[in-house]
């Protein structure tokens, strides 16, 4: 207990250092954007409802985000986490079945597979792509495997075409994981339309921001059918716990936005010092309980998505052709400046295949000289302590082992891992090249 207190007095003291900081980049990029119309909707709908029925703006929301996806069907939930697990019941997934799956990931989709009664097996990555290595998903199958996620890291999609014939020539479902990437294609196909199914994520750390939320999509009716007859009866979160994310939107609205994103920093520490008691009793905001392999009982496992957030993916979808004409424009500046240094060697391959289109969440590299490119980036003010996957599973505080990995297992990701940077690609306007600029004279260093 003491050691937890010290660590968090030392973030404390980090985060006061930073409120003299011109600027703090984050990875995460509030609602500023929303006119003050759009933001007395989102509370409107929070406080006290609104005009029009619940159902039909959940429903405005699933048609809307569909449509970006494809031509098939799409279902909301609280978490993209939430949909796998529904998923998993729908296709009686449990005791004595295995899912395959990457060790590049999140505990929480193994702990949906466990949650489940199912066991996780745990596949190595691509370096390519940072998606699973079909050969190696190949090698894992055995005659319990019922199902294999297809995961597409940072808005580079996956080797999902290789993946997808190794799974018809084994009769196995294959899942999509689109939490982290959205509206990118493999030679004019999105992803999400390759598999049997596909779950998408949409909280605050995602490609769509709604703070919390989640879908399901798949282009086969009788499953949809069947997913949705299994989530008609789900309740949503109760009240109290939607007013909690509320004011958090309120707080990264007014926070999450560069110039004051330091402040929302030590905000966010100071937060902290309630949780230090050991009669502390979580009073969750985002959905952290599902890091363990225990059920939530903070929460309702599986939820429906509320309005509210699906309100603020309406919002989110109205731009969207303008943001994801911005982050490609961004990607392609990083690549450009990247070229003739030494940083190319390091780059996953995906990003110069024709074939594919990439939306980026993130610029993302494994790069040998990892540590000395991240204290050059902290040291221009730009918040690198949220970057995905230092480790083969993320989020999980009880150990990797818990959720039955095996060190070594997974070789390349835990290489890969260590060496991980990543540049944020979501950023509120104006801010672009200011991002530039810095990245290319940390770049300058390397040619």
């Amino acid at each position: 207990m003491l050691l937890k207190i010290v660590r968090k007095m030392i973030n404390i003291a980090k985060s006061l250092k930073l409120l003299g900081a011109p600027f703090l980049i984050g990875f995460v990029q509030g609602h500023a954007y929303l006119s003050e119309e759009q933001a007395g909707v989102v509370k409107r709908i929070a406080e006290t409802g609104d005009n029009r029925d619940p159902e039909d703006i959940v429903s405005q929301y699933e048609a809307a985000i569909t449509s970006v996806i494809g031509k098939g069907y799409g279902l909301s939930f609280a978490s993209g986490r939430m949909a796998f697990f529904s998923l998993l019941k729908v296709l009686k997934i449990g005791p004595g079945d295995e899912v395959i799956l990457q060790g590049f990931t999140c505990s929480v989709m193994p702990n949906a597979i466990l949650r489940s009664g199912a066991k996780p097996v745990y596949c190595d990555i691509d370096k390519d792509t940072f998606g699973p290595a079909a050969a190696d998903i190949e090698s894992k199958i055995t005659s319990r495997t019922r199902l294999i996620v297809a995961q597409h890291s940072f808005g580079i999609p996956c080797a999902i075409e290789h993946i997808i014939d190794i799974a018809k020539k084994h009769g196995i479902f294959v899942l999509e994981d689109c939490a982290i990437t959205f509206d990118s294609a493999v030679k004019g196909i999105k992803v999400g339309n390759f598999g049997d199914a596909a779950i998408f994520s949409t909280d605050h750390t995602k490609p769509l921001n709604t703070l919390i939320g989640g879908l399901l999509y798949t282009t086969n009716q009788a499953l949809y059918e069947k997913v949705r007859f299994y989530s008609a009866a789900l309740p949503q979160l109760d009240k109290p716990h939607q007013k909690r994310l509320y004011q958090q939107f309120l707080f990264e609205r007014k926070y999450y936005q560069p110039i004051k994103f330091k402040q929302a920093n030590f905000l966010n520490y100071l937060n902290l010092i309630k949780k230090l008691g050991y009669a502390y009793k979580p009073n969750f905001v985002f959905l952290g309980d599902d890091y363990g392999r225990e059920s939530s009982r903070s929460y309702p496992y599986p939820a429906k998505m509320s309005p509210m957030f699906a309100q603020l993916g309406i919002f989110e979808l109205a731009r969207w052709d303008k943001e994801r004409a911005r982050r490609k424009a961004l990607l392609s500046e990083y690549l450009r400046l990247a070229d003739n240094t030494k940083i190319k060697e390091y780059l996953p391959k995906a990003y110069f295949d024709q074939s594919l289109d990439i939306v980026p969440l993130r610029f993302a590299m494994s790069l040998p000289e990892a540590d000395t490119m991240l204290e050059k980036m902290k040291k221009e003010h730009i918040e690198v302590a949220g970057r995905w996957f230092l480790d083969p599973i993320i989020c999980c505080p009880a150990g990797v082992e818990n959720l039955g990995y095996n060190k070594g297992v997974c070789a390349i990701a835990e290489a890969t891992g260590r060496h991980m940077v990543n540049w944020p690609c979501v950023l509120p306007a104006g801010w672009d090249e200011r991002i530039l600029k810095i990245y290319k004279k940390i770049l300058e260093t390397y040619i």
